[in-house]
C-alpha cells in the first residue's frame, strides 16, 4: 500500500502519526487541514511551503 500524501492542494508531505483528519481527508498538520486560512505554515520539517502557494 503506497504512502498517503496530505490533501492540501499544494502540499506533498506524507501523512504521519500526527495526521489530522477533516471531512474524510487526511492532512499532515492543522494548518493544512484549515487550508492555511490564517497564514499558518505547514508544520512539516522538510521546509514545505504549501502555505505560500495557498494564498497566491
Amino acid at each position: 500500500m503506497p504512502d498517503q500524501t496530505c490533501a492540501c492542494p499544494h502540499c506533498r508531505c506524507v501523512l504521519g502519526i500526527d495526521a489530522v483528519m477533516k471531512d474524510g481527508k487526511g492532512y499532515c498538520c492543522q494548518g493544512c487541514a484549515e487550508h492555511h486560512a490564517h497564514g499558518e505554515p505547514c508544520a512539516a520539517v522538510n521546509g514545505c511551503e504549501c502555505a505560500k502557494a495557498a494564498h497566491d
